[in-house]
């Protein structure tokens, strides 16, 4: 059932769903890692945090992308005493969520299409800018800090009772299956946050969109090689040269996406350009402004 609540350790848990929430019960009320996409969402977390006898004492973000934290408003209006903790520069787009589809249209004034739900959260307070890395307290429960960016810029994740919630740093299997092209800003930062998590041995393993492991290890290898694979398609794909959205085209084509939506165009072309950005650091592609057009060549290529 969505969103229903699974309990790991006695005080551990997670509303599971398309979007994964993290659950911790205290003495004081529930803490949320995470929120969920909307109010449809926050209001079955509601109704969960009621089964248990909880009420919402914190939410901790992991990332600032409207599905983790659409359910924000409605589940701050409900408990208003709540407070909300982020990462540095993701905090930024929780206040001013009209940031996410600014720049995924490339810092243009974005279509109203843009403006959708899976884009463009409420806007959320943020009542605690949390430390890069470390440990923090909240209801007397310590919760671990992973810096895990790349899927966006200042990702964290959060271990609490050797439990590790993921965030986006990895996905289940059949959803990165299913997506083909993952969003990421950073695909160089993504792979050495895989690598991070590999050198990890918690008792258990949730990823933002995918199924709970005792064990991660298959799962974030799987991954990491998927990262790999698609890096060397690039260079292959790069051999002539090619402009962004020539080299958008060609990856799309080659993977069997269709885009139908200008949504799903600029979340592709952010993707894309997170590989990019993650090779131009690896010194394995470079680029080049020549006749009005940016042109992107693998490194050594003609």
């Amino acid at each position: 059932m969505a969103n229903e609540l699974i309990m790991i350790q006695e005080r551990v848990g997670y509303f599971a769903g398309s979007v994964n929430i993290g659950y911790v019960e205290t003495e004081q009320g529930a803490v949320l890692i995470d929120s969920g996409l909307d109010a449809q969402t926050a209001k079955k977390i509601r109704k969960g945090l009621a089964e248990r006898g909880q009420s919402l004492t914190a939410i901790v973000q992991t990332h600032a992308h409207a599905d983790h934290f659409g359910g924000n408003a409605y589940l701050l209006e409900a408990f208003p005493e709540a407070v909300v903790l982020a990462p540095p520069v993701e905090e930024a787009v929780l206040r001013y969520p009209q940031l996410e589809p600014l720049y995924l249209n490339m810092g243009a004034l974005p279509p109203d299409e843009l403006n959708n739900k899976f884009l463009r959260a409420a806007a959320s307070r943020v009542d605690q800018v949390l430390p890069d890395e470390g440990a923090f307290v909240v209801a007397g429960v310590t919760f671990t800090i992973l810096p895990l960016p790349g899927h966006s810029w200042r990702q964290i994740g959060l271990v609490v009772d050797d439990i590790c919630f993921a965030a986006d740093s990895y996905f289940g299997c059949e959803i990165l299956n299913k997506h083909k092209l993952p969003f990421l800003v950073d695909a160089q930062a993504a792979m050495e946050s895989l690598e991070r998590l590999l050198q990890t041995q918690f008792a258990g393993y949730l990823p933002g969109h995918g199924p709970f492991e005792a064990n991660a290890e298959q799962t974030l290898r799987y991954n990491l090689d998927y990262h790999l694979r698609m890096c060397e398609r690039l260079e292959t794909l790069l051999a002539d040269g090619a402009t962004t959205e020539e080299l958008l085209e060609r990856l799309c084509g080659q993977l069997g996406i269709e885009m139908a939506s200008l949504t799903s165009f600029v979340l592709y072309r952010t993707a894309l350009l997170g590989y990019l950005a993650g090779l131009l650091r690896q010194e394995r592609v470079s680029y080049q402004v020549t006749a009005n057009r940016l042109l992107w060549r693998r490194t050594g290529g003609a």
